[in-house]
């Protein structure tokens, strides 16, 4: 009896899902029926012909170029040259203004940085005998061994101390 119940739940998911594509299959076919096409709208509309369309499309951009070169005309005392330089130089200061403001920050998280190892060092109590001990067994600065002509030839110093 256990066994039947996985059963019966993916039966029952498998029907769920048949019904909501039924339904939707359904809206979407209502939806298709409502849509109206061209041809319906204007039934007396011709296919043009691809000579005709080329020159719709050499026309169109025609009037384009025309409508932009009469907008700049129609403009008195434009300097198209002079703007261009002066955005460019507006943009330039722009990124300066940025770079600028990105050094600062870098400056102040830095400076930040610094005082707040410096207050932790002053927080840390100094434990000056573990230091030294600590300290104790470090290797310090070897002793150097004396050069060869400084010897005699049974390894004797000849003259003074060396370090």
């Amino acid at each position: 009896m256990t066994d039947n119940i996985p059963i019966k739940i993916l039966n029952a998911i498998q029907q769920a899902g048949t019904e909501v594509a039924e339904v939707g299959t359904k809206g979407t076919e209502e939806m298709l029926r409502t849509v109206i096409t061209g041809q319906e709208l204007v039934p007396d509309a011709k296919p043009m012909s691809e000579e005709e369309m080329a020159k719709a499309k050499a026309e169109d951009e025609k009037k384009k170029k025309e409508g932009i070169e009469n907008e700049l005309k129609n403009i008195p005392g434009r300097d198209v040259s002079g703007e261009m330089k002066q955005e460019d130089q507006r943009q330039k200061s722009e990124e300066d203004q940025k770079q600028q403001e990105f050094l600062e920050n870098i400056k102040r998280q830095r400076e930040a940085e610094e005082r707040e190892r410096q207050e932790m060092s002053v927080a840390e109590p100094v434990n000056n005998q573990r230091e030294a001990k600590k300290r104790q067994f470090a290797p310090g600065p070897k002793k150097k061994s004396p050069d060869p002509s400084q010897m005699s030839q049974t390894s004797e110093f000849k003259g003074g101390k060396i370090d």
